[in-house]
């Protein structure tokens, strides 16, 4: 324990350090906290992409078999 006499001033002004310090280390970790939510998103446009991408890829390919046996058939 503390054996010094410190003053109600003195407990006062080391919260007050205290208190900035936390606000400060608050407002640098809300950017990480803002990159991992944009990087969250992008991930979930991702998956988007992805679920469409496959039936498309299955169209295109389907059309283009379709085209070069069309071509291929031709006299």
């Amino acid at each position: 324990m503390i054996t010094e006499d410190v003053s109600h001033k003195e407990i006062y002004e080391r919260l007050c350090k205290v208190e900035a310090k936390v606000d400060k280390v608050s407002q640098d970790t809300e950017g990480m906290v803002s990159a991992f939510n944009a990087a969250s998103g992008a991930f979930t446009v991702l998956e988007w992409i992805a679920k469409v991408a496959k039936p498309v890829l299955w169209v295109v390919a389907t059309v283009a078999a379709f085209v070069t046996i069309a071509h291929n058939t031709k006299p």
